[in-house]
């Protein structure tokens, strides 16, 4: 993957960043709004420890001087001591003791929502362990206060700016994280690199979004560009020019295949092809809708022997284009794998340039595959964003085993439609 890649997962998921984003910064309003902020009082004791020497010098035992700091650092939280203290404070601030590395010297630090009982804690608690160590020694304690606790006067509690900034700022990271296990979950396919990778099949044309399905696009300029370049690809190659019967399916349905057959039909026909477009969708036909013509008599008709070719085919207001409609209900898709539908191909392949087969989604049914052998060739309609790699592979797994002739792949719906750009095309 190259970094636009990840870009564009990022731009897809954006909305699942987002609400991380949101969900963390409404946690993080709430946590410092009910949490109160913490002030932290600290006060300096030294314990003197035993020395040796004359007046020339003096020698300190560093190692018993070490035990001696520790052991009364840690009776300053012991059990007796806290008890003696909870006797004053109630209920106890959080206490911690720090020893002042090579010195004589450890800290008393009490953390409270208010900064009065922090001082008083750190005080009262120096004093009942220089009183104990009195009790004890007499005169000879070693032990007093070097620095009282002085009353704080800034909570040493983060900053609520810095806290809700480092939220955040996880919050982001957590977001991305989510965006590509989403995007790791989701098979939908999105781009032309995802789609050629999934297909193993060259990208034949690219459409752009419309706000309309089952519409006539050439009349919009980018739109009837990217048709013009769909053409191209479809019918100039030299190893594509004996083709003349196209089926035109999908893999699931919405995949606006009805529309991409209806317009290449009319794209065609503007080069000066004679084209037919054959509504074989016997299911949910869409043609005569996209012409606004007739559907009393079509290709249904045909098939059962009720009515005359000549009689189903319709003249369209598009030059070089005609129309085979569905023709009217009962349906009977099991038709479409008869000797007259095989007759009928043939008849138009001889009268027509391009004959354009609509058929219903490849994944569902059976019907595409059943026409397959029976066109020269066959165009793929993907959706971005709405079709499924599984799906894709499935649906190409269908056309193999009847060795269709797949050319390749029409991505549409793509975002390179005319709402993103505007183009003069003379």
């Amino acid at each position: 993957m190259q970094l636009v890649d990840y870009l564009n997962i990022l731009n897809r998921r954006k909305g699942v960043i987002f609400a991380t984003l949101v969900f963390t910064l409404l946690i993080i309003i709430v946590g410092v709004t009910q949490i109160p902020p913490k002030y932290t009082a600290t006060g300096t004791i030294r314990i003197l420890t035993a020395r040796t020497g004359g007046a020339d010098y003096v020698d300190y035992d560093i190692e018993y001087a070490k035990r001696l700091v520790g052991t009364y650092a840690e009776i300053a939280v012991s059990d007796p001591v806290l008890s003696k203290l909870a006797e004053y404070v109630t209920p106890l601030p959080k206490i911690s003791v720090e020893i002042i590395s090579e010195t004589e010297l450890f800290t008393i630090s009490a953390e409270d929502v208010d900064p009065d009982v922090a001082q008083f804690t750190v005080n009262k608690l120096a004093e009942i362990l220089i009183l104990q160590s009195r009790e004890v020694y007499g005169s000879d304690a070693n032990i007093y206060l070097v620095e009282p606790a002085s009353l704080p006067d800034e909570p040493s509690s983060a900053s609520p700016l810095l806290v809700v900034g480092l939220g955040l700022a996880m919050a982001l990271l957590v977001g991305i994280g989510l965006a590509f296990i989403f995007e790791n979950l989701d098979t939908r396919i999105y781009t032309p690199n995802e789609m050629r990778q999934a297909a193993h099949l060259p990208l034949l044309g690219d459409i752009g979004t419309s706000q309309h399905e089952n519409e006539l696009l050439v009349n919009q300029p980018i739109l009837a560009e990217a048709f013009r370049r769909l053409r191209t690809n479809v019918f100039s190659p030299k190893d594509h020019r004996a083709y003349k019967t196209f089926l035109v399916t999908s893999p699931v349905p919405k995949d606006g295949r009805s529309t991409i057959a209806a317009n290449l039909g009319v794209i065609a026909g503007q080069s000066g092809r004679k084209v037919i477009i054959v509504d074989a969708d016997l299911r949910s036909p869409s043609q005569h809708k996209i012409f606004n013509v007739e559907n009393e008599i079509g290709l249904n008709d045909l098939l059962n022997g009720s009515s005359r070719l000549a009689d189903a085919i319709q003249t369209t207001m598009h030059p070089n284009v005609d129309l085979l409609p569905s023709g009217l209900p009962p349906y009977n898709p099991e038709a479409l794998d008869s000797e007259n539908m095989l007759r009928l191909l043939e008849t138009l392949k001889e009268n027509y340039d391009v004959v354009l087969v609509d058929a219903h989604s490849s994944f569902s049914v059976t019907d595409p595959a059943v026409l397959a052998p029976k066109v020269d060739s066959v165009l793929l309609v993907m959706r971005f964003g709405w079709d499924r790699k599984e799906v894709l592979q499935a649906t190409l797994t269908h056309l193999e085993q009847v060795d269709a002739n797949v050319l390749g792949i029409v991505a549409n719906r793509t975002h390179l439609g005319s709402h993103s750009r505007k183009v003069r095309i003379s």
